[in-house]
């Protein structure tokens, strides 16, 4: 496969979630709620595969070209779109994969922070996955956050930030699939991302 043939099959998705898909952690045929899925940076390769692709966004404009990307696509599974904040979404069943990438960095707190940590949890099955990806201070030290959790890095980027206290409480009832990885952008900021499989039911709060 040269690099045209992996451009179009895997479109610009994360690395670390190829990743996931190229070690067999998430076989065809599950379901997909994609959380701040934008234009579909994540979305290609399960638009093209099979998988029921849910995409969530609060952007319109994002969800009419993902709407478009996919009419494109000649597939026996037909995916959903909705203009929707998932802080108020609900769902009639649990789903097998939820991807959420930088989207929880934007919390205003910790306690902000944990209440969508808890929605978020309540949309996957137990034995499903989370893949998340948010700025971070894990492993390294480019930024101070304020009592509130907040941080604002050298590109002057202010976010919520993964801790590694924090993500401890986040594995709650979940078991770690891939460890967790923090990539620095020199001089800018850091990024983690994680990937954790549900071990129990988390209670959910959006009830």
């Amino acid at each position: 496969m040269n690099l045209s043939e992996v451009n179009n099959f895997f479109g610009d998705m994360d690395l670390f979630l190829m990743d996931l898909i190229l070690k067999g952690n998430i076989p065809q045929g599950l379901s997909v709620l994609d959380i701040g899925c934008g234009s579909g940076r994540n979305a290609l390769y399960f638009l093209q595969n099979n998988y029921a692709y849910h995409g969530w966004d609060t952007d319109e404009s994002q969800i009419r070209l993902l709407e478009y990307l996919a009419s494109s696509i000649s597939t026996d599974v037909k995916p959903t779109f909705e203009v929707i904040d998932f802080k108020i979404g609900q769902v009639s069943n649990a789903f097998d994969l939820v991807i959420c990438s930088q989207v929880l960095h934007f919390a205003q707190g910790k306690a902000d922070f944990m209440h969508q940590w808890k929605k978020l949890s309540s949309f996957v099955k137990p034995g499903g996955i989370i893949y998340m990806s948010m700025d971070s201070l894990v492993d390294t030290n480019i930024a101070t956050p304020d009592e509130n959790g907040i941080a604002t890095f050298p590109d002057s980027k202010m976010r919520f930030v993964l801790t590694s206290s924090l993500y401890k409480e986040l594995r709650r009832g979940f078991e770690e699939l891939e460890p967790l990885k923090t990539f620095i952008a020199h001089g800018k900021r850091a990024q983690s991302f994680f990937t954790l499989k549900k071990t129990q039911r988390t209670q959910d709060l959006s009830t």
